[in-house]
Formats: C-alpha cells, sequence, structure tokens
C-alpha cells in the first residue's frame, strides 16, 4: 500500500518545505540529519503494510485471522487423532505398558493407550496416534515397528488407524469466519445450527433441514472435511455439542450425508509430453476439487420444508464440467469416450447427500 513512499520521496518533501538560507545540498549538515529522519520514517510507513491483513483478514493473514475469528467465537479447528486396536500374541501374564510407541515403516508413532497384559495367548489395545492429522490414517498390518522387545510378547499387529482429521486450514477457518459475520447465527436459526456443527471437528460443512419430520423438528446433514460422508464419531460429538447450545423445545437429528458415489473412465489421445497414468493421476485431483466445491457450495444453502421441497434443492454433477477438466490437462488432446457415474450425462445429487469420487480409470 505504501510503496511509493520511499527514503528519497520523503527527504525530498522536507527539503522542500524547509523554508531557510541553510545549505541544502547532499553532504550538507541539514541535508545528513533530514536523510536519517527520512530513512526512520520509510520504515514506519512499510511497517503499516502490515496492519492491513491485520484489519482486513484473508487467508494470508496469520494469526491475526484466529485473532478476529475468536473475537465472533470461531476457533480454528484443532484436527483428530486417529485410533486403531492393536492385537497382541504371546505368553499369558505378558504384558506391553501404557504409553508404549509403535511406528510405522514411515515414522508416524503411536501410542498404547492402556497397559495390555496377554490372556489366553492375546490381548488387544487402543493406539492413539502421537499427532492430529489425516496421514496417520493407516491400514491394516502398516504399524511394524517399537523401541524395544517386550518379554513374552512374539508378535502384534495393527487394524486400519481411522479418525484423523488435519488441522484447520486458514483458508477454512476465513470461511467459517465470513459465514459467521454474513450469516448471523441468533435465537436457534438454522446458521446456528450450522455454526455448532460446523464447529466440531471432523465436520467440513453441514446443511440444516428445518422441519424434516414436521413443526419444532431439525435435521443436521454432515460432511467431512473432503467434502465426503462425515464419521460416526464425528456425528456423535456434533449432536453430544448442538444438544448442550440448542434452545428448549426443538428435536434434533444429526446424521451423515448420504453417498452418490460414482466413477470416472475416460479413453483419450495424448501427446508425447505426458502419460496415462499421469493424466489418470490428474483427473483424480481435478474431479475431486470440483466435486469438494460442488458440495460445500449446496450445503451452505438450508432447507426450509415449510416454504421449500427437497427436490428443490438437489444439485449436479456437470458431465460437461468433467470433460472440460480433463481436456484442459496438459497432453491430453482429446478423448473418444467418457463416462461418470457408468453414463455419460449430468448426475443429479439429492439434497442430503454428498458426490463421492470412487475411482477414476484413463485408457
Amino acid at each position: 500500500m505504501f510503496e511509493h513512499i520511499t527514503v528519497e520521496s520523503i527527504k525530498a518533501g522536507i527539503l522542500d518545505r524547509l523554508k531557510t538560507d541553510l545549505d541544502k545540498r547532499e553532504g550538507s549538515f541539514a541535508n545528513d540529519v533530514i536523510s536519517a529522519a527520512a530513512a526512520e520514517i520509510a520504515e514506519v510507513y512499510h511497517s503499516m503494510d502490515a496492519l492491513v491483513p491485520a484489519f482486513y483478514v484473508d487467508e494470508t493473514s496469520g494469526e491475526y485471522l484466529d485473532r478476529q475469528a475468536a473475537i465472533v467465537g470461531v476457533a480454528r479447528k484443532a484436527g483428530t487423532r486417529a485410533s486403531c486396536t492393536i492385537t497382541f500374541s504371546g505368553t499369558d501374564g505378558a504384558s506391553v505398558p501404557a504409553g508404549t510407541p509403535f511406528y510405522t515403516a514411515a515414522g508416524l508413532a503411536y501410542y498404547l493407550e492402556e497397559t495390555v497384559v496377554i490372556a489366553d495367548g492375546t490381548a488387544s489395545g487402543i493406539l492413539i496416534a502421537a499427532e492430529a492429522g489425516d496421514g496417520y490414517n493407516t491400514g491394516s498390518g502398516e504399524i511394524t515397528q517399537t523401541l524395544r522387545n517386550y518379554p513374552g510378547i512374539s508378535g502384534y499387529t495393527n487394524g486400519a488407524a481411522a479418525g484423523g482429521t488435519d488441522p484447520e486450514t486458514d483458508e477454512a477457518l476465513l470461511a467459517r469466519y465470513l459465514e459467521r459475520m454474513r450469516r448471523t447465527p441468533t435465537s436457534g436459526n438454522p446458521y446456528h445450527y450450522q455454526s455448532w456443527a460446523g464447529s466440531v471437528d471432523g465436520v467440513g460443512a453441514a446443511r440444516i433441514i428445518s422441519k424434516w419430520d414436521g413443526a419444532g423438528t431439525v435435521k443436521v446433514v454432515l460432511a467431512d472435511p473432503g467434502m465426503e460422508p462425515a464419521s460416526e464419531a464425528a456425528v456423535e460429538a456434533t449432536a453430544a455439542y448442538i444438544e448442550e447450545q440448542r434452545p428448549v423445545g426443538a428435536a434434533v437429528t444429526v446424521v451423515a450425508a448420504q453417498a452418490r458415489e460414482m466413477a470416472v473412465a475416460a479413453t483419450v489421445s495424448i501427446d508425447g509430453t505426458t502419460t496415462k497414468d499421469a493424466v489418470q493421476t490428474a483427473l483424480t485431483e481435478a474431479v475431486t476439487a470440483y466435486l469438494r466445491g460442488l458440495t460445500a457450495s449446496a450445503f451452505a444453502d438450508n432447507v426450509d420444508l415449510q416454504l421449500e421441497t427437497m427436490a428443490g434443492k438437489t444439485y449436479t454433477v456437470l458431465y460437461n464440467r468433467i470433460a472440460f477438466l480433463l481436456l484442459s490437462i496438459p497432453g491430453v488432446v482429446d478423448y473418444t469416450a467418457l463416462r461418470v457415474g457408468g453414463g455419460t450425462a449430468n448426475i443429479t445429487v439429492a439434497a442430503d447427500a454428498v458426490p463421492v469420487l470412487t475411482g477414476v480409470t484413463v485408457s
């Protein structure tokens, strides 16, 4: 904002205002004193640029975004830690103490929640990820290392780790803050339910259906941060939190969105700058981003069944949009076949559902 203000421009302005007979040439006493002052004043102007993102927050505002959001009760979601079962085999009476670390080959750490004691040759426990994050949602058998051997323990294997979500991004926090400022939640209105649901870890978007089962009823439909159906844990946590916050009298039902599954298959012509595997990866990323944006936009619009119909709140996955995304990939010359959800037409998604990409095949 103040880039045009330089040491030289400040110095020239001061010298122009100096109405004396003093020597003002370079190297003179007056010029030296004014040069030093101009340098300090320029630093003040340039530091004022930092005030803009502090007052007018965006995704680049850093800690100021958190501070502004906190003023209206919007706090960054810390994310959740993944967990999984671990099953030990060994001699009866052998034990593994609580807090024992276990690791994947990539170095992801998980800690045993409670002490496990072998009985009848086996025992099970729960591993909790060391940190929050989606990256800790690992597969069965991927936790293979620990720091030491425990007497009497002959082996162990883990189930799939699930439930881990990343801390909320600046972009997502900004969207919730702007939603809070632009759509005032008050007195248990739909925006209030949307705000309550959105503040729970594991929830990325919520659509509120008022009077879904008659007067005084509310349904809260949840998608996760990836805009897929929310987990059971997120549904339970949201229901409990809303129960604490909601006005007296409302009957609230909290559910995960239904999955409208669809696969994409394409036959393409490419030039020598790419491969079909690379096109498949790029198309997967592009379609995933498209579906996420589509869901987030649709779920921001709530439903009042006294005034509207569910059918009127459906939304559409556009076949031609996916065709455009395919042709936009560098190296793709043309396609001879493209099927979305098994067909070549737009796909209608119900108001309480989310489109879920089950796979992309490029041949």
